[in-house]
């Protein structure tokens, strides 16, 4: 898990343009995250922008994570994405395989129980298998901020696992329990028609101290 961390921070620190915090492990990485959703944006650039880029950081730092090798490898044995060999049927899309929620859901924890903690597969809410229940989410029990959950985990990994792996996720944070059920194969609701989003800031979020007093800018839907 350390190894893999470091791996990581050092692609955030990357993807960020050099933010980075001598804080060691999850409490680190949370800093980096909240310095660079927080920063002081450059004129012309709107939080919508700066949106968009925290979900692309986080995309292009899970890509690197998981090296070149494995996200075509998923494309074609577990989504049945063809690949491009000069056919007709390149880039077509003929699963997701029935079995791929189910498999993902099993070996899931390995890659990201460094991030997240504990975690182990259960149902979906439709009572198919390919769900996973993250026990405490340690990402979201560290940084008890509800715009790093959903701009550096909930939408980026939802993008990321329908653009580059073609399987729909859905990530269901529980700002009480702190629990977060992932459902591989289900397809997730926008942010805002979201019920597990509470509408504001959490009652002490470290993210809404640091814009004090700046106007005009929204860290969370």
């Amino acid at each position: 898990d350390k190894l893999l961390l470091s791996i990581f921070r050092n692609l955030v620190t990357k993807n960020t343009g050099g933010v980075s915090s001598a804080i060691p492990g999850i409490e680190g990485l949370l800093a980096q995250g909240r310095e660079y959703m927080t920063q002081q944006l450059p004129e012309g650039v709107t939080y919508a922008d700066h949106t968009e880029a925290q979900h692309t950081m986080v995309k292009n730092t899970l890509g690197g994570l998981m090296t070149p090798v494995l996200p075509p490898f998923y494309r074609i044995f577990m989504s049945g994405i063809v690949p491009n060999v000069g056919t007709e049927y390149d880039g077509k899309q003929f699963g997701p395989w029935f079995y791929a929620p189910t498999l993902t859901s099993i070996v899931t924890p390995t890659f990201f129980g460094f991030l997240v903690g504990p975690s182990k597969p259960n149902r979906r809410a439709d009572g198919q298998r390919g769900g996973l229940v993250v026990e405490k989410c340690k990402f979201l029990q560290e940084s008890g901020c509800k715009g790093l959950c959903l701009h550096q985990c909930k939408i980026p990994a939802q993008e990321f696992f329908k653009d580059e792996l073609g399987l729909e996720l859905t990530v269901k944070p529980n700002f009480v329990t702190q629990e977060c059920q992932w459902s591989f194969g289900e397809t997730p609701l926008p942010p805002e028609e979201d019920p597990s989003f509470p509408t504001g800031c959490l009652v002490g979020c470290e993210s809404r101290k640091a814009m004090a007093g700046r106007k005009g800018e929204a860290l969370c839907m």
